[in-house]
This record gives structure tokens, C-alpha cells and sequence, in this order.
């Protein structure tokens, strides 16, 4: 099978409106982006933030001469390019660059630039996370922006979840109602669930309903695209997406079985992989052999990766929840729940079944 490198960049962009203003958003309410009057900025509130804010970090960052780095794209990538944001997203983007300087030293080189340019205030480079990235807040709208370097992983697993959200019209009400759930109840925080992983929560819920197939049967007609040593290739072609649509079911309904499915979860025993589509024993990560043939590729990480526990699947969580990254395998992506926090998770599955 031929293989290729990442391209820099995705081609399209969804267009999302501006929302600045804070509420709590009920779950059978379909969202619509609202104008705020509770501020005064210096431009129509109708603009797409996406454009606007990359225009602003490209004025900022790659007319800059002194920062010896090249910068090769910003892309952006998350919820607000997907249409699923809510409440007042953030917006997520990754610089791509090179450079023969540490990833410390662009990043303070970045964050100083950003904060002489007053659009962007409280700026706050952070080091010592999983993937390094400066947070900021566009001054005018109050916005919150998140940008990482050189994360194409980002990038790509919001073009695959775009081109799952043009596949079935019920999958991208069915993930906005989950999102607002989980928000309003205080699920997504710092030390919970990311939007992501409640995501991938509702598509594996999903792949188990029979809507939609497990990444693996998407990878096998199509060229890889590695990103490291993972394929975040998939194919397009609708036709490989139809199997068991399950068209009867309403996008309550599958709001309900999500419920209904995670509260009988054996979390104790069962790793969840949207990669096979079907969950796997937690078991079998300890003696990789017995992982399914598909996995091949996270049976060979761990052979040459075996003393570096933090690397490795299983060593990546603090409670029982494992959900496997849909491309990159060795990657729990609710490593950082909190066992309160997916304690509160079961018991609000308790109470919307009850």
C-alpha cells in the first residue's frame, strides 16, 4: 500500500458564526450562535471568527522577522470549524513551523509577540502538558484561542470528524445534544472530559448501533497517511460508510441508547476502540499478543516502546475509563478523568435513564 506524508494543509473550512454570550444551554435545544450587545467591539459580529482570528495570527506571528523560525501554515482545527461548538467555543489552532530552536523557545518567542500585539491578552504559554500550547484571549470578543505547534493529530481528527458529520444527518444533533449535556452538568473541565472524547463517546455508541463502521474498514481501500508511525488516512467514498444505518431511529433515540449503553459498560473489563468498533479487554494490553491482527500496528509501538510505561496504553489513566484514540493506539483519550468526575458520568446516565 503507498504510503504518504501528512499535507500541510485541509482545504475547507466550515464557516461558524460568533457567539460571546454566556448561558446554560438545554439539551433538546438546537444551538444557533447569537450576537452579543453586552460589549462593544470595533467590528460586525456577524464575521466568521475562524478566518478572522488566523488572519490576526498570521499578521502577528509570520510577518515577524526576528523569531528565526518559518512558519508554513495555521490551521485551525476543534469544535468551532465543525459546527459543534456551543456556548462560547474557543478556537483551536495549530502553527506549523520549522525550526532549529526548541519548541520552549518558539513558543515564549510567540507568546511575546502576541501579547506587544494587545489583540490577544492573557497570554499564557504552558510547557509542561501533553501537547504544549499558548493559551490567549482575543481581546475584542473575549474569546478564548488555543494554539499548538505542529499538531497535525488535531488537525486531522477534526477533517475525519467533518467528513463523519456529512454521512448521516441525525450524527451531528445527536453530538451537539450530548456536548451541551455534558457542559451543563460539568462533565468537560480541566480535570474531566474534553469535547473530543465526549465525542467519540456518542461515535462508538454508534459503530455498536451499526451507523457507523469501525475506522479499520475506512483505512483498507484508501493510501496511508502517517502522522509519526500512525495512519490518520480514511476514505470518503459514502458507499463504505453504509451499513447498518438504522434509519427508524430518531436522534432521540440514539440520544437515549448512549444512556442506556455506558450504564451497563463494564469499564472494569473493556477498553473502548472506535478504531475496531467494538470494545476490547483491557486484559489483552498487558499480553499485546492477544489483541486483535488489526492492531498491529500498536503491538509493534509497544515492543520497541515496552520500558517507556508512560507510552504505553494502559499506563495513561486516572480512573477506569480507557477509550483508545480512534487513530493514534497508544493514546487513552480520558486519560485525565478524574475518578469523581466519571463517578458523576455513571450516575447522570443513572438519572437520564431513570
Amino acid at each position: 500500500m503507498n504510503k504518504q506524508r501528512a499535507p500541510s494543509q485541509i482545504s475547507s473550512e466550515n464557516k461558524q458564526q460568533i457567539n460571546t454570550k454566556k448561558r446554560s444551554l438545554q439539551i433538546d435545544e438546537c444551538y444557533k450562535p447569537n450576537k452579543s450587545k453586552s460589549r462593544k467591539i470595533d467590528y460586525n459580529l456577524d464575521v466568521d471568527i475562524v478566518p478572522l482570528f488566523k488572519l490576526k495570527l498570521q499578521s502577528i506571528l509570520m510577518n515577524s522577522k526576528n523569531l528565526n523560525t518559518t512558519i508554513t501554515d495555521i490551521l485551525p482545527y476543534g469544535s468551532r470549524i465543525l459546527g459543534l461548538n456551543i456556548d462560547n467555543s474557543d478556537v483551536d489552532f495549530s502553527i506549523n513551523y520549522v525550526s532549529k530552536t526548541s519548541i520552549k523557545n518558539v513558543m515564549k518567542s510567540f507568546a511575546k509577540k502576541l501579547r506587544q500585539s494587545q489583540v490577544f491578552i492573557r497570554v499564557v504559554p504552558l510547557f509542561r502538558v501533553k501537547i504544549p500550547i499558548i493559551k490567549c484571549i482575543h481581546k475584542n470578543t473575549g474569546i478564548d484561542c488555543d494554539i499548538s505547534f505542529n499538531n497535525m493529530s488535531g488537525v486531522y481528527n477534526s477533517h475525519f470528524l467533518n467528513n463523519i458529520l456529512s454521512i448521516d444527518p441525525r450524527i451531528k444533533p445527536v453530538l451537539i445534544k450530548l456536548k451541551i449535556w455534558a457542559k451543563n452538568i460539568g462533565l468537560i473541565n480541566t480535570k474531566g472530559f474534553s469535547s473530543f472524547s465526549i465525542y467519540w463517546l456518542g461515535l462508538f455508541n454508534m459503530q455498536v448501533m451499526g451507523i457507523l463502521p469501525p475506522i479499520r474498514d475506512l483505512q483498507k481501500s484508501v493510501p496511508e497517511i502517517l502522522i509519526d508511525e500512525w495512519n490518520y488516512a480514511f476514505s470518503k467514498n459514502k458507499q463504505e460508510y453504509n451499513i447498518n444505518k438504522q434509519e427508524t431511529l430518531s436522534v432521540s433515540d440514539i440520544f437515549n441508547f448512549f444512556h442506556s449503553f455506558y450504564l451497563n459498560f463494564n469499564f472494569d473489563k473493556f477498553v473502548i476502540s472506535p478504531y475496531t468498533g467494538c470494545p476490547l479487554l483491557k486484559k489483552d494490553f498487558e499480553d499485546v499478543e492477544k489483541l486483535p491482527e488489526e492492531l498491529w500496528r500498536y503491538k509493534q509501538f509497544y515492543k520497541e516502546n515496552k520500558e517507556c510505561h508512560e507510552l504505553l496504553f494502559l499506563n495513561t489513566s486516572q480512573s477506569k475509563m480507557y477509550i483508545q484514540d480512534p487513530f493514534q493506539h497508544n493514546v487513552n483519550i480520558t486519560a485525565r478523568v478524574r475518578p469523581k468526575v466519571f463517578n458523576k458520568f455513571i450516575n447522570a446516565c443513572v438519572k437520564l435513564k431513570s
